[in-house]
């Protein structure tokens, strides 16, 4: 990689403040044309510069303290380090603390990778997200992923907040981590679906192809394919097949019952449209439902239940209450 050059740091000032001369201006122009680089960081910085509030606020900085608290945050990469001279990213750590309630959720780091990029699923059945590497996640709405936007070379790390199904492009020199919560997923080129969204500790994880390692702070497990690990709300960790057909019916809007007890039924639903749920009588979880659900509303699913066994189900601040006799 070419070296970007430097540029002092006050003609870069008057420059963002818009009070450079001519000759100042033909100076920024010929180290823009060094590095294409040069470009990119220029216009991070000028966008943070649009959300300061004065001159005054970037005067009142101790630019020093806080570029050492930044240091001590940034993570090295060994690939495509950036080489500018410390005063620069003293002042542009100090521009991008200015305006870092402006940039909720992003995090400026000392590589090439620049920015992280966080994407949230507004609604079900969203479409997938390519990450830089080519792999796809679905995430199920109000699910998050954050990542780089170059991974480095020696892995590639993601964070999930929720529940995502991932679809993983090989590369065994460089592993996929996805970080959610005190769990770490590290595989080479696979598919599986994570669920995070739970309250508590609880996480689930099942693998669909290849192989995946699973990890907390206290146990590792191996995953084949048809695996499940999940971590219960005591932090307990079990391993075992996946018997539940409708684990990914958030993603693909399928549901299918045979004789399924309708305590699994609802939990099946309830995961899949994300609502929330009681029986008003107990007797009534134990009936078993056969039918099939595409790419149903959760109003049409529920109506269809209370057809089915001549039950009402009715909506309480946000929490369906099912109101059965039994079967």
């Amino acid at each position: 990689m070419k070296n970007r050059s430097t540029i002092d740091e006050h003609l870069l000032l008057s420059y963002l403040k818009g009070e450079a001369t001519e000759a100042e201006l033909q100076q920024v122009e010929a180290w823009l044309t060094l590095d294409k680089g040069n470009a990119a960081l220029l216009d991070k910085w000028k966008q943070a510069w649009k959300h300061a509030d004065a001159m005054a606020d970037f005067a009142a900085i101790d630019v020093d303290k806080n570029w050492s608290q930044v240091q001590s945050k940034i993570q090295p990469k060994k690939a495509k380090q950036v080489f500018l001279l410390p005063k620069i990213w003293r002042v542009a750590a100090a521009i991008l603390l200015i305006a870092t309630v402006v940039f909720l959720g992003r995090e400026f780091m000392n590589n090439s990778a620049g920015e992280m990029q966080t994407l949230m699923a507004a609604s079900l059945n969203g479409e997938a997200a390519v990450l830089p590497d080519g792999s796809q996640v679905w995430l199920k709405e109000g699910s998050s992923i954050t990542f780089p936007e170059e991974f480095s070379s020696e892995q590639r790390e993601v964070t999930l907040k929720g529940e995502g199904f991932f679809e993983v492009a090989h590369n065994p020199e460089q592993p996929f981590i996805v970080k959610a919560k005190q769990t770490e997923t590290r595989v080479l080129g696979t598919s599986f679906n994570l669920n995070a969204s739970q309250e508590g500790e609880r996480i689930e994880l099942v693998l669909m192809t290849g192989k995946v390692r699973f990890s907390t702070q206290e146990e590792v497990v191996v995953l084949a394919p048809g695996d499940q690990v999940v971590i219960d709300e005591g932090g307990k960790l079990s391993k075992k097949e996946n018997s539940n057909g409708n684990f990914l019916a958030w993603k693909t809007g399928t549901l299918v019952f045979e004789n399924t007890p309708m305590k699994q039924v609802m939990e099946d639903i309830a995961n899949a449209y994300g609502i929330s749920y009681e029986f008003e009588n107990t007797a009534f979880m134990n009936c078993p439902l056969t039918t099939r659900f595409e790419n149903e509303s959760i109003e049409n699913v529920l109506q269809a239940i209370e057809a089915l066994f001549d039950i009402e189900i009715e909506e309480n601040n946000g929490t369906y209450i099912i109101k059965g006799n039994g079967c």
